[in-house]
């Protein structure tokens, strides 16, 4: 069980650096585009569903990154309130009764999503690029298929805290 968190939060801190990494990407491709469009006057036909798609590439690709590293928003003052085997207990029920069945089912409603528009080579409509949409959607799949592997990572972690075992997770980034 710990090799599997480990292996969890490992590819959760891949895809957080990839993520990091299409920010920079991000920035590079607005600047071209404002330089181009308003230096030049010639704007790109995929400026705007390029930076759209990076950034929610970004997004998705850092939510199991954010959960690996308990960087993401959390209401404290209500878990303050509690010891640490409660919150190991209201963490790993949250997790087991709300989040993994939602997000198994958005995951295989992301299959289904992305299989659809790979079968059909269905395009954006959104502009004069219009690229086909399933690279995008594939991403969408791996970042919540990669936040659902943290979710069930998480839900070990809680387990064995709650046993008074080590969780095999790495320190906090």
């Amino acid at each position: 069980m710990r090799s599997f968190v480990r292996a969890a939060e490992l590819l959760s801190r891949l895809f957080g650096a990839l993520a990091a990494a299409m920010v920079g990407l991000l920035i590079a491709l607005m600047t071209y585009e404002v330089v181009v469009r308003y230096v030049f006057g010639a704007p790109t036909v995929w400026g705007y569903e390029l930076t759209t798609w990076v950034m929610g590439a970004s997004f998705l690709l850092a939510i199991a990154y954010a959960l690996a590293t308990r960087s993401h928003v959390r209401v404290d003052f209500v878990r303050d309130l509690f010891g640490a085997k409660a919150i190991h207990a209201v963490d790993l029920a949250g997790y087991v009764l709300f989040l993994l069945p939602l997000l198994l089912w958005l995951t295989v409603g992301l299959w289904d999503y992305f299989l659809g528009a790979y079968l059909t080579g269905e395009r954006t409509g959104q502009s004069a690029w219009n690229p086909e949409v399933w690279p995008f959607r594939l991403v969408m799949l791996l970042g919540v298929a990669a936040w659902t592997l943290q979710v069930v990572a998480e839900i070990v972690k809680a387990g064995l805290a709650l046993a008074g075992r080590d969780t095999g997770s790495r320190p906090r980034a």
